[in-house]
């Protein structure tokens, strides 16, 4: 396995497990509306959730990043930020979708396509570790660096899904 096909297999999978919530949030919502409101759990899942519409533009963004990065590690042969991102992926799995469905004690979306891709993930980072070289200092920094840069991505748009939803909101009602 040679570091491109494994660099380009990230936005995919980023897309396939994408695709399941983009699937099955709204629907979700609907089903456990009465066991998300009687959950004690400090943070329930897609509280931040406006529509489906204003969710998808988030995913479109997020997907835009990783394609960017994914492209510019392959042209500089560079790969720190993206190995980064690979393994913040892979923590996302792990923390937001895995541990927030054993807390609820029911499906959450993205929990399938997480248990699918976890293991393919933790493989091709693995992978990319030994074609990379990359010595623990390295790892780290980048690993913390992927998860920084996530997690402000992250933030950013569910701060940002709520305007996108007014925007799309007052689109449909321009004649």
């Amino acid at each position: 396995m040679n570091m491109e096909l494994i660099v380009w297999l990230f936005p995919v999978i980023f897309m396939l497990h994408d695709f399941e919530e983009i699937i099955f949030v709204k629907v979700w919502r609907e089903r456990y509306q009465q066991e998300r409101s009687l959950s004690k759990m400090k943070k329930k899942p897609f509280d931040h959730f406006q529509s489906t519409a204003s969710f998808s533009i988030g995913v479109e963004i997020i997907f835009i990043i990783l394609s960017a990065v994914s492209l510019f590690s392959v042209i500089l042969n560079s790969f720190f930020i993206w190995y980064g991102l690979l393994f913040a992926i892979i923590s996302h799995f792990v923390i937001a979708h895995i541990r927030m469905t054993v807390q609820f004690r029911h499906y959450t979306p993205g929990v399938f396509t997480s248990v699918i891709f976890l293991p393919v993930t933790i493989y091709l980072l693995y992978m990319a570790t030994k074609l990379l070289n990359y010595d623990l200092t390295e790892i780290i920094f980048s690993c913390l660096s992927g998860i920084f840069i996530l997690v402000i991505v992250f933030y950013t748009l569910i701060n940002l899904e709520g305007i996108l939803d007014r925007g799309l909101t007052q689109y449909s009602k321009r004649k």
